[in-house]
C-alpha cells in the first residue's frame, strides 16, 4: 500500500472515529479543532490554548492536549497535517481536475536531463520554504490567541475549517440520530466551501494550527526524509527536480533542516529513482557517501 493510500485511511479514520466513537458509547464527542462551545471536547492545541486565554486560567485537560501534541510532534515532525487533517483531501476533492493537470506537467518536467551521465554531481535545488519560516500562518496564530484574550472564548475556532468539518460531522449524526435540526447544517457547509475554495494556499499561508506545529517540530529529529546520494539522480549530473516539484510543502529532502515536513511521502514517491526513505533516525552526511 502506497503511502498517499495510507495517509488517506488514517484521515478518514480520524475524521469518522473520533466524533462517531464519542457518540456512540457517550465518552464526549471529541473534535480537532474546537474547545468549550457546546458540548464538543478538545485535542487540538490551538484550540486549548484558546480557550485557556479565552478564560483566563489554566485547564487541565487542555495543558495535558498540548502536553501530548508537542510529544508526538517531536517524534513524528508535522506529522498530523498529512496524516489526520481533513482540509487537504476537501481540497483534493474539489479541485480533482486542476490538480491531474498540475501533477501531469510537474511529473514531465522533473528531469530535465541536463547534463545527463556527465558525472558531474549538482547540487541540492532547495525548496522554497527549507528551514524555519515565520510567515503569515504566524500572524494569523498570535491574531487567534490575542483576539480569544481579548473576546473571551476561542475565536478562531468558529471558522476553523477543521472544526467545522467535525461540527457538521456531528450535527449531521444528531440529525438523523435525534431528529434535531440546526441552522448550523446550513451556515456551516457553506463557511467550509468558501474556505476550501477561495483559500487555496490554506495550509501554507493561513492555518494556525500548522504555524504552531511548524515551530515544535524545529525539535524534530526522528522519521525525517532522507537521499542515497548513491541513488540520486543529481549525482550523475542530471538536473532531477522530482521530489521538490512533488512536495506539496515546496521543500527539498536533501535540506537537513525542514521543520515544515508533514511525512507525506509524496518526495519518496514521485521520485523516480527511489532515492528517497523515511529512516527511524537519519544518517549522517558522513554516512550517506559512504
Amino acid at each position: 500500500m502506497n503511502m498517499k493510500r495510507m495517509r488517506g485511511i488514517c484521515a478518514l479514520v480520524a475524521v469518522l472515529a473520533i466524533p462517531i466513537l464519542g457518540l456512540l458509547f457517550h465518552t464526549g464527542t471529541g473534535n480537532l479543532s474546537v474547545f468549550g462551545i457546546d458540548g464538543l471536547a478538545v485535542i487540538c492545541p490551538v484550540g486549548a490554548l484558546e480557550a485557556m486565554l479565552g478564560s483566563k486560567g489554566i485547564v487541565l485537560r487542555g495543558v495535558l492536549c498540548i502536553a501530548l501534541t508537542v510529544a508526538l510532534v517531536l517524534v513524528f515532525g508535522k506529522v498530523l497535517c498529512a496524516w489526520a487533517c481533513p482540509f487537504p483531501w476537501l481540497q483534493k476533492f474539489f479541485r480533482r481536475k486542476k490538480r491531474r493537470s498540475a501533477v501531469s506537467a510537474s511529473s514531465t518536467s522533473g528531469c530535465s536531463g541536463h547534463c545527463a551521465g556527465c558525472g558531474k554531481a549538482l547540487p541540492p535545488v532547495g525548496g522554497k520554504r527549507d528551514g524555519l519560516r515565520l510567515d503569515s500562518r504566524h500572524l494569523v496564530l498570535a491574531g487567534a490567541l490575542g483576539s480569544s484574550a481579548i473576546f473571551g472564548f476561542p475565536v478562531f475556532c468558529l471558522v476553523c475549517p477543521i472544526g467545522l468539518t467535525f461540527t457538521i460531522l456531528i450535527g449531521v449524526w444528531h440529525l438523523f440520530a435525534f431528529n434535531e435540526t440546526t441552522w448550523g447544517l446550513v451556515v456551516f457547509p457553506v463557511i467550509l466551501l468558501l474556505e476550501v475554495t477561495l483559500f487555496r494556499k490554506w495550509c501554507t499561508r493561513f492555518c494556525p494550527v500548522s504555524a504552531l506545529l511548524s515551530l515544535v517540530s524545529s525539535g524534530n529529529r526522528l522519521f525525517r526524509p532522507s537521499v542515497n546520494p548513491q541513488l540520486c539522480l543529481r549525482e550523475d549530473g542530471t538536473d532531477c527536480r522530482a521530489c521538490v516539484n512533488a512536495c506539496p510543502e515546496k521543500l527539498d529532502p536533501h535540506s537537513d533542516f525542514i521543520p515544515e515536513c508533514s511525512k507525506c511521502g509524496q518526495c519518496a514517491s514521485a521520485c523516480p529513482a527511489k532515492a528517497i526513505t523515511f529512516p527511524l533516525v537519519r544518517p549522517s552526511a558522513g554516512n550517506k557517501s559512504k
